[in-house]
């Protein structure tokens, strides 16, 4: 039964996540599960200021007892009404409220797009920084091992006198170094990893490699970020709007509907001008016309947060602007270093065999040797490194753009 067990979960624990994948179940973590419960929150909001334009009716019963009776007084009264009431006119509060309400339901919408779009691009960094790691692990662990191959070879010139200590204890040397930076790559690949688990609520987490950023329009939009923003501002100034509705009269249609029943003891004091159904329609008008200026101040105190987060937008939409033209020039600047890198890495592979040669033939000593051998695995790292930081700026390029990460990815 253990073993049926262990099998089982094999395939789960052993599943590598592509990048697809892994942005795809970032978009239902708990915080993507937070901003669709805010939006449900702004859309009972909105639904309810609308509810409350509609016609209300109101249910009433009163039982009512006297102590003394009289021609207009009853023992005991048992009465029933309904009230229909509808605002006609409330000084435009009412379209205001509308457009308020229906804007902080679109700018929460493009906020949850705004936070998927954050954690894609936060995925996609932490997917290329664990393949360059997963490179420099590689490139270092070649570099371990000829290290001490070379470290064996020159311990047995040591014992038959042909190598100095001083020469030993530099390759020695060499190896540690390169073992300690094995083991801080296996520490910032664990911390990835555990990143990567808290955003995707997933545990044991492992890289797929082989997805990318596909090259594409990189036409620049609105963000939703800034699209969010705008909504949200204009929001304000219809709350400001609003707030003006008290300085305007108000305007509704009231229609009460009424019966009642009257019980006397005596009844020699029942009246026939005590009416037992009534209905009473009217039209009714309301206007504060001094509140010595509270309604001014409270519109002036709205109006001034609007103006004040309309600025803050403008900072923010050429903000955008700018950090979408550094974006593509980052991107120029990441392609032109893969050929550099590239380069680099074909030289120092010519220059170590051209070094190794001389060196086993003792034309040089080993420090040039251990240099030459130390440019070529960091010249590797670095090409690979070029190469995954490519991807990282093209995707920020997406970013910026305003464009959905997701559909750039394959």
């Amino acid at each position: 039964m253990r073993k049926l067990i262990f099998l089982s979960c094999v395939p789960y624990m052993l599943y590598s996540y592509s990048l697809p994948e892994l942005v795809e179940l970032s978009h239902t973590n708990r915080l993507v599960e937070s901003s669709k419960k805010t939006i449900e929150s702004k859309q009972s909001s909105y639904d309810s200021i609308k509810s409350s334009y509609l016609p209300t009716l109101d249910l009433g019963v009163s039982y009512a007892h006297a102590s003394k009776e009289s021609p207009a007084v009853s023992r005991d009264t048992l009465g029933g009404e309904a009230t229909l009431r509808y605002i006609i006119y409330d000084g435009g509060k009412r379209g205001d409220l509308y457009n308020q309400k229906a804007l902080e339901v679109d700018s929460s919408k493009e906020s949850l797009q705004a936070l998927k779009n954050d954690l894609s691009l936060d995925i996609t960094k932490k997917y290329f920084e664990y393949l360059s790691l997963t490179s420099d692990k590689e490139a270092t662990e070649a570099q371990i091992n000829q290290l001490e191959a070379e470290l064996e070879r020159l311990k047995n010139f040591y014992e038959a006198g042909s190598a100095t200590k001083d020469e030993l204890d530099k390759i020695d040397s060499r190896v540690k170094n390169a073992i300690l930076s094995k083991h801080e790559i296996d520490l910032e690949l664990i911390k990835i990893t555990h990143a990567l688990e808290y955003l995707v609520l997933r545990d044991d987490i492992r890289i797929d490699a082989g997805s990318s950023i596909k090259d594409g329009d990189y036409a620049l939009e609105t963000r939703p970020d800034i699209a969010s923003m705008k909504k949200s501002v204009e929001s304000l100034m219809y709350e400001a709007s609003a707030s003006k509705s008290a300085n305007y009269p108000t305007l509704f249609l009231e229609d009460n509907l009424s019966k009642t029943k009257y019980y006397f003891n005596d009844k020699n004091k029942e009246s026939s001008f005590l009416l037992t159904n009534q209905n009473i329609a009217s039209l009714n008008l309301s206007w504060n016309i001094l509140d010595f200026g509270a309604t001014t101040s409270e519109y002036e105190s709205k109006y001034a947060a609007y103006l004040s987060q309309k600025n803050i937008l403008e900072h923010e939409e050429h903000k955008a602007s700018v950090d979408y033209r550094l974006a593509k020039e980052s991107l120029v600047i990441a392609l032109q270093k893969i050929d550099a890198a590239k380069a680099t890495l074909e030289a120092s592979k010519e220059t170590y065999e051209l070094v190794k040669v001389k060196f086993e033939n003792g034309v040089l000593d080993n420090v040039a040797y251990l240099e030459a051998l130390s440019e070529v695995y960091d010249a590797t790292k670095a090409y690979y490194r070029a190469q995954n930081d490519a991807q990282i700026k093209r995707a920020e390029v997406v970013y910026f753009s305003g464009k959905d990460i997701k559909e750039f990815l394959q």
